[in-house]
C-alpha cells in the first residue's frame, strides 16, 4: 500500500485510497459485499472488517475505516512488540495481526470513543468471520483487545 498517511484529510478526500475507495463501496451494500469489497483490498482484515459492517453498519461501512486499515502501519512496531510478550505459542505474529487490525480499526471509531473495550466487543465479535486459518474470536480477542487500546489512546476514542 503507499504510503498515504501523511496526508491531510481534504487531499485524502480528493484522492482516495484503495481503503477509503473500499470502505466509501461498502456504504451502500450489504455484510457478504461489505467482506469482498473490503477484503479485495485488505486480505483478511477486510473480510472480518466487512462482516462487522455487515453486522453494525454505520461508521464501519464508511471510508473512514478504510483510512484506519491504512494507517495501521505506523503501529507495526508497537503491535510486533506486544506480540513477543505474548504467550501464542499457537500464533505466529501474521495471524495474530488480524486481531491487531480489527481491534487497531476499532480504535478509530468516534462511537467507541471514550468506551472500554468490553462495550464495544460485542460489535467487534457479532461480524467475527473465521480467517483462512480458522482463527475464532476468542483466540484473536487479546489481539483485538490490545489493538484497540492502543488506538484508541492515539486517537481519543477510548
Amino acid at each position: 500500500m503507499t504510503d498515504r498517511k501523511h496526508l491531510p484529510d481534504d487531499v485524502r478526500d480528493e484522492n482516495p485510497g484503495a481503503g477509503e475507495q473500499a470502505g466509501e463501496a461498502v456504504g451502500g451494500i450489504g455484510g457478504t459485499a461489505a467482506g469482498a469489497a473490503i477484503g479485495s483490498v485488505a486480505g483478511p482484515i477486510g473480510t472480518v472488517l466487512g462482516g462487522i459492517a455487515g453486522a453494525v453498519g454505520g461508521w464501519w461501512a464508511g471510508e473512514k475505516a478504510g483510512r484506519a486499515v491504512e494507517d495501521m502501519g505506523k503501529e507495526e512496531d508497537h503491535y510486533r512488540t506486544h506480540y513477543k510478550t505474548t504467550s501464542s505459542e499457537n500464533l505466529k505474529y501474521d495471524d495474530a495481526r488480524l486481531g491487531y487490525g480489527v481491534g487497531h480499526v476499532a480504535g478509530h471509531n468516534p462511537d467507541y470513543r471514550g468506551r472500554p473495550f468490553n462495550e464495544v466487543e460485542p460489535d467487534l465479535k457479532s461480524g467475527w468471520q473465521q480467517d483462512a486459518a480458522g482463527r475464532d474470536y476468542e483466540e484473536m480477542r487479546p489481539f483485538v483487545r490490545e489493538g484497540y487500546e492502543h488506538s484508541s489512546r492515539r486517537t481519543g476514542a477510548e
